[in-house]
């Protein structure tokens, strides 16, 4: 794993005021998850921001994530 955070993005996950799911993500990807999990997610907030601090889990490079939530 790289553990280089320049450039990445933390994609968040919240239910009201609660985070609920944090990633690390190269910025095309993780403006791509936010794409694709925006209308799975209806009312809940997504957000991409500078990873700057964090314990985020990367999204997986082989793009696992992605079958589960585009049909």
């Amino acid at each position: 794993m790289n553990t280089d955070r320049g450039g990445r993005k933390m994609v968040r996950i919240w239910l009201g005021d609660h985070l609920i799911a944090e990633y690390l993500a190269e910025p095309d990807r993780a403006s791509r998850y936010q794409r694709v999990m925006t209308p799975k997610f209806t009312g809940l907030r997504i957000t991409v921001d500078n990873a700057a601090t964090g314990k985020a889990s990367e999204l997986p490079s082989s793009e696992q994530l992605w079958p589960l939530t585009v049909q």
